[in-house]
């Protein structure tokens, strides 16, 4: 009998053995053609009491034999569940498995009129149990700014500036949605989409200077606390999710780098779809 088999001195179960930090080039063949992503997986199964060990080697065996045998998968979330039902075939004492990958994905933003494609940072997470259940998770973090309200008013009272856009202090936000859902897969572009229109502007990587011009006085129209931006990209991501169930977890997360305070502010939420739902009612 091997190690891993052996029953251990203390029969307690693992919630999760496995690796992290494995790379890997996949295509996917999405819709819109081929998409090459360089991944950075991480592969997990539960461990039962009863044992020692996991048979970790399995595990790498289980993802190359998908890579390999070009899986066909359409989007990200499609891959990685190929991987943890590889998994569970490699591990038959488990009885659930995860597979998860980072990596750099594209969307479009159009924004006032100015468009860019921009990276946003990705990790997709899928759980498969070995009774059927499946459980996704999808978090996409972006890049943008805010306008400080409260400066904006004092400034516009102090200088009695009652029709014109009043300055005020900007600040680059890191903006990270999450969606947890057993409903099914929820497009990257959705979240990213839905990120985006919380903030008083995207941060896009080509300005000519008329749309600088343009961009900053736009986000001077729509000032915002990270308060209002967490708040926002919860609504938000909720109106892109109108057809999953009610106990969808939605997780939103800002980090305010602030231009004129050496610190930095930072605001989450985490609630669920129904509890959105009857909040909005």
């Amino acid at each position: 009998m091997e190690l891993q088999d052996r029953r251990p001195e203390l029969p307690i179960g693992v919630e999760r053995v496995g690796f992290r930090g494995v790379r890997r080039r996949v295509t996917l063949n999405t819709p819109l053609g081929p998409l090459a992503l360089d991944l950075s997986l991480s592969l997990y199964v539960d461990l039962p009491g009863d044992r020692r060990g996991v048979h970790l080697s399995r595990s790498v065996e289980a993802l190359e034999e998908v890579l390999s045998s070009g899986s066909g998968a359409r989007s990200l979330e499609e891959y990685l569940e190929g991987v943890a039902t590889a998994l569970l075939s490699k591990h038959p004492y488990a009885s659930r498995a995860w597979a998860s990958a980072r990596t750099t994905y594209y969307v479009a933003v159009d924004y006032e009129g100015i468009s860019g494609v921009e990276p946003v940072d990705v990790e997709v997470e899928v759980m498969v149990g070995r009774d059927g259940s499946r459980r996704w998770s999808v978090s996409v973090e972006v890049k943008g700014l805010t306008v400080c309200p409260s400066a904006q008013e004092t400034i516009a009272s102090m200088l009695n500036l009652k029709d014109s856009i009043a300055p005020s202090h900007m600040q680059r936000v890191t903006l990270k949605g999450r969606v947890e859902t057993t409903g099914g897969f929820v497009r990257i572009e959705r979240i990213a989409r839905a990120l985006h229109r919380s903030l008083s502007a995207p941060a896009i990587t080509l300005l000519k200077r008329h749309q600088e011009a343009k961009l900053i006085i736009e986000a001077y129209k729509k000032p915002k606390l990270v308060e209002d931006v967490v708040r926002e990209a919860v609504a938000n991501i909720a109106q892109e999710l109108q057809k999953l169930p009610d106990d969808t977890v939605i997780e939103v997360e800002a980090v305010s780098m602030e231009s004129i305070h050496p610190h930095d502010l930072h605001a989450i939420k985490k609630t669920t779809l129904g509890k959105i739902r009857e909040e909005q009612r």
